[in-house]
């Protein structure tokens, strides 16, 4: 069973039934994402269960997702990350998307910026496009 964060996996989730089900778990949503059909069920707000029968980097990131462009430069609206090399991503900072670092994965979950020293990652709900 994987748990999956709606806004990082680049899915989008549709609802399948009509009124919540009750389960025995609690209350449930049943999910479809709209680009590749995977399933799962949403017991809460940000996170849904997908069964393991499915490959693992299918469910964390969607294969079909449409790619979305990257924006040249970005506001921070806040930034959850602590550490020394974050100290200059304070809130309504702008800065630059540098190129993907060699050696890390280019995903639709962030971008790429320059940090204290080094490029850090900021995720897509920590920004908004200037």
């Amino acid at each position: 069973m994987y748990h999956v964060n709606v806004k990082d996996s680049g899915h989008e989730f549709e609802k399948k039934n009509l009124v919540t089900i009750s389960g025995r778990k609690g209350g449930y949503d049943m999910k479809v994402c709209k680009h590749c059909g995977i399933k799962g069920n949403q017991y809460a707000l940000e996170s849904i269960q997908i069964s393991g029968s499915y490959k693992s980097e299918n469910a964390f990131t969607c294969p079909k997702a449409p790619k979305v462009e990257k924006p040249k430069r970005i506001k921070i609206t806040r930034c959850t990350a602590s550490g020394r090399i974050f100290e200059n991503l304070t809130p309504d900072s702008e800065h630059d998307v540098v190129p993907v670092p060699v050696g890390e994965k280019d995903d639709n979950k962030g971008v790429w910026v320059m940090g204290v020293g080094e490029p850090v990652k900021v995720l897509n709900y920590e920004y908004y496009t200037i």
